[in-house]
């Protein structure tokens, strides 16, 4: 349960004791300054002096007023004059007159000053024995000398009672300030036992804060045998481990491997040396395995930085290894030999690859039978019928004319035959070349002359671009069927007596041969299509055959490393060009 109120801080307390102790500080200071300034300005002091002077100044004008007329020629009644002048100025004069403006007697002040100007003009007259004059000065300065007691009486009183006021106020501004130094001094205790307090709370978590790292240091030390413990079991088992390990540090250096990597991947000991980088150690690796069967171009871009692939290691068999990377950064590497598990897993995709070319071979047969197989089987049923019937009516000429079309049809039958099982060995992937170098002019020649026997006529011009012999790579029998196909074509597609031309030349890396013919040509819509399968131009509909003889023959040519380029314009003729790679030093000058 959360409590109701907040913890205080735990500077809390000694900061309102500091500003308690401040405040009463505070206080007593300004209530000392207070008192002091009072006792500075005592203006009633002053008052009561200057009333008694004036009263003391006028019997002293009286006195010497009265000795003057009985004889004394020593006094000087004008000077007693003027210093009573001077003492009622001073009282009608700033703060002693608003003092007696504040007691009641501002008009008295000016009454003493009219009887002072009726008492000058007598002064003149005081000479031995004028007693009258003399008498009339007293009594003009009677009333005067009493309403001086009066006014001095006055202000006796009310210095009385300010004093006692000033004295309560004293009395009450010391109590005061003595609370204020009891306040400062229980601040200063309390300050005291919060220092204390602080000073023991330190000293309790200093000894708790030792204890406590005791005790981590004492599990410190423990998780740290553990840890060498486990780090001693991880060390045997991975010594022991059949695969190879290495392991790397955050930085991507190597940092521990086992014997085993060096016997899976026979590089030297340096480029396993403690501190390699994993680039490095990769790099080497890639330069053992066969540049077109290894997966381990790259170290992998996933987010968990993570590699697996399977190589081939030359002369000792297929490696597979992987990269993983640790939570910490680092990385670890495992190398396993997996050359049992390769062998086991190519010898059963050869035979699914062998399994399944069978079947495409026994479905592309079929669907050949079916497509091709019905026009010369038809030919021949309808042959032999009308010689079944007609044949004792038909003329010896009519009968060879029959057999002779029956036996077409058998050989055009005979060429779709061939021609779909070469297909379909093909897409079954059962052709298999057996390359060898040969000397691609005499292929040339003996095919052109074949062919001219077969068709009956001498109209093939065979060109060479260097005197023979003209070393190619390639499988015999498959460059003749090649260029079988080439060169019945171009007689097949050509007027009887128009020329055809076969050419043999080369470059630094192939040799070409091109067959020429002046036929009906290729129009150039069908050109991207011509060497699908079963695919005729529309301008050959009228002649024999299925579509698959440029189709099988691209094939082989491929199949060889090699290929075949057309270029036909309509009407004009058609060049076919065979490509095929040669020999080394193969074409002698």
């Amino acid at each position: 349960m959360m409590p109701l109120t907040r913890r205080m801080p735990a500077y809390f307390a000694p900061l309102v004791v500091i500003l308690a102790f401040v405040a009463f500080l505070t206080f007593s200071l300004v209530r000392l300054f207070q008192v002091e300034q009072d006792m500075r300005s005592n203006v009633s002091d002053n008052m009561l002096w200057v009333i008694t002077q004036a009263q003391v100044a006028s019997h002293r004008l009286d006195e010497a007023v009265n000795r003057r007329a009985l004889g004394d020629e020593t006094t000087r009644p004008d000077l007693r004059f003027d210093v009573l002048t001077s003492r009622l100025v001073l009282l009608d004069a700033g703060p002693q007159q608003r003092y007696l403006a504040g007691l009641g007697f501002d008009g008295d002040i000016a009454a003493a000053f009219e009887q002072l100007d009726a008492i000058e003009p007598l002064l003149e007259r005081v000479r031995p024995g004028a007693i009258d004059v003399s008498d009339r000065i007293h009594g003009t300065l009677e009333p005067m000398m009493r309403q001086l007691n009066r006014i001095a009486n006055a202000v006796m009183i009310e210095e009385w009672e300010s004093t006692g006021a000033r004295l309560d106020e004293h009395r009450n501004s010391t109590l005061q300030v003595i609370a204020s130094v009891v306040g400062i001094m229980l601040s200063g205790v309390v300050l005291v036992v919060l220092l204390l307090s602080a000073l023991r709370q330190r000293a309790n978590a200093q000894r708790a804060l030792a204890r406590h790292r005791n005790e981590l240091e004492n599990e410190v030390e423990r998780r740290t045998r553990d840890l060498d413990a486990e780090r001693q079991r991880l060390a045997a088992a991975i010594e022991t481990a059949p695969d190879g390990f290495a392991a790397f540090d955050t930085r991507g250096r190597l940092a521990l491997t086992n014997p085993q990597l060096a016997e899976l991947l026979p590089i030297s000991a340096t480029s396993l040396a403690r501190g390699r980088p994993l680039a490095s150690i990769l790099q080497d690796i890639r330069e053992l395995a066969r540049p077109e069967e290894t997966q381990c171009d790259t170290l992998g871009t996933a987010l968990n930085g993570s590699l697996q692939c399977d190589m081939e290691i030359l002369g000792q068999g297929w490696r597979q290894m992987m990269i993983r990377q640790t939570d910490d950064g680092g990385h670890v590497l495992r190398v396993a030999d997996i050359t049992r598990y390769k062998k086991a897993a190519l010898s059963l995709e050869s035979a699914l690859r062998r399994e399944r070319g069978v079947s495409d071979f026994y479905r592309s047969f079929a669907a050949t039978v079916s497509h091709q197989f019905r026009t010369p089987l038809a030919v021949i049923d309808s042959g032999l019928q009308r010689l079944l019937r007609r044949g004792d009516q038909m003329t010896p000429e009519d009968r060879q004319q029959r057999y002779t079309r029956l036996r077409d049809a058998v050989a055009h039958m005979t060429r779709l035959v061939e021609s779909a099982l070469t297909a379909a060995r093909l897409d079954g992937g059962q052709v298999e070349a057996s390359t060898a170098p040969c000397d691609l002019a005499a292929i040339v020649q003996q095919v052109c002359q074949l062919q001219e026997e077969t068709a009956g006529t001498r109209r093939i011009t065979l060109e060479l671009a260097d005197s023979p012999p003209m070393i190619v790579v390639c499988d015999r029998a498959l460059v003749e069927q090649i260029l079988a196909n080439l060169v019945s074509n171009a007689l097949k597609y050509s007027a009887p007596d128009a020329p055809i031309t076969v050419r043999l030349d080369h470059d630094s890396a192939h040799a070409t041969c091109t067959v020429q013919d002046r036929g009906i040509g290729i129009p150039e819509e069908d050109l991207p299509l011509l060497f699908e399968r079963f695919f005729r131009s529309r301008n050959v509909a009228a002649t024999p055959g299925i579509g698959l003889g440029l189709n099988i023959a691209r094939h082989l040519a491929r199949f060889q490393h090699g290929d075949i380029t057309v270029a036909s314009r309509e009407g004009e003729g058609t060049r076919f060009t065979l490509t095929l790679p040669l020999a080394a030093g193969g074409a002698e000058p």
